[in-house]
């Protein structure tokens, strides 16, 4: 186990999962989509309370007078004011833990087509529906399978509009699916999506995020279609540390290949550290008023950049985007360690 997370374990609900150190019980557990007992969330209400059977809490020593002397000496903390200290804590919550508390579990799923919609000549936005028993955290990255009869099909379908902040499932997910991926599907697709047609999905699925350090700006370098799971990634990363500086360098053959150019926006207007730049490879259709780099993402990180050593760099993209990329950054002083490739 790393120095930054914790191993949770709650044998009365055979629960066992990770969390970071950062934050309290509670809120590092809300992260999981485990919801302990709680209320106040300020330690005065008592209702988080819990017993320690194993491992080692930081305690805030100025909300702890809530516990009684005989508390404090039978090893109960507050959840709410605790965070995590040793590799593995065990704990008994005092008060019971909510219903459905289960970590989320994939399952198959027939989906109801509801909309297709054409961003472009190979993406298309696909709105599915849902049951209600369809939960997810919207706080991590999450994605679905589609199911393809006689085709093997391990592609990532990550889910663009997650559950509310109010964790309330509305019923629908919205998909950006590259129809053009492979020769098979792409067949499948142009046969079975049409409206009010049924399509079986399995998820839902969550990524795991590397741990982001407070003290490193981040720099995001992702090739067309890999924008989609590069924006959820940064939209989990915002959720959870809104203060960490964050840049997007996104690449696209050409103008009519841009997509989620509004989520963009939308992510740098709301947080003031996120802000993103489009290189275009084909110039054809822009002109000098245009916002957009011309030419390779390689040829600009330098421009923006011209030292990575504080850096983590996360390179999103085909083999020779991530290759010629991570020769580039290296030559910018990025740390090898620092540096982590998805194709």
């Amino acid at each position: 186990m790393s120095s930054e997370h914790t191993n949770i374990i709650i044998p009365k609900y055979n629960l066992n999962y990770t969390i970071s150190r950062d934050k309290n019980i509670i809120e590092a557990s809300l992260e999981k989509n485990i919801k302990l007992a709680y209320s106040c969330k300020s330690g005065i209400c008592g209702t988080c309370k819990a017993k320690v059977l194993n491992g080692e809490f930081k305690r805030n020593n100025k909300i702890n007078h809530i516990l009684t002397e005989d508390e404090k000496e039978n090893n109960i903390v507050l959840l709410c004011q605790a965070a995590a200290k040793s590799d593995v804590i065990k704990i008994e919550p005092l008060a019971p833990i909510p219903r459905r508390v289960e970590l989320s579990k994939a399952r198959e799923i027939i989906s109801e087509i509801l909309s297709i919609k054409n961003i472009n000549k190979n993406i298309i936005e696909l709105c599915i529906s849902v049951p209600k028993r369809f939960i997810y955290n919207y706080k991590k990255s999450n994605y679905i399978e589609i199911v393809i009869p006689s085709i093997k099909n391990n592609k990532k379908y990550y889910i663009l509009d997650s559950i509310n902040q109010n964790e309330k499932n509305n019923g629908t997910i919205n998909l950006l699916i590259n129809k053009n991926a492979n020769r098979n599907i792409n067949k499948f697709f142009n046969h079975s999506l049409i409206h009010g047609e049924t399509l079986t999905i399995k998820g839902p699925y969550e990524t795991d995020l590397i741990y982001i350090s407070n003290d490193k700006p981040l720099l995001f370098l992702s090739e067309n279609d890999h924008i989609i799971s590069t924006l959820n990634e940064i939209k989990n990363i915002i959720y959870s540390k809104d203060n960490i500086s964050i840049m997007l360098i996104s690449s696209f053959e050409s103008i009519e290949d841009i997509i989620l150019l509004e989520e963009m926006h939308k992510l740098q207007f709301s947080y003031k550290n996120f802000s993103y730049k489009i290189s275009i490879i084909d110039s054809k259709g822009t002109n000098k008023l245009s916002r957009f780099q011309v030419g390779k993402t390689v040829n600009l990180i330098n421009k923006v950049f011209p030292d990575l050593s504080n850096h983590l760099i996360f390179i999103n993209g085909k083999l020779d985007f991530i290759n010629e990329n991570y020769e580039k950054v290296v030559n910018l002083g990025a740390k090898q360690e620092n540096i982590h490739n998805k194709n």
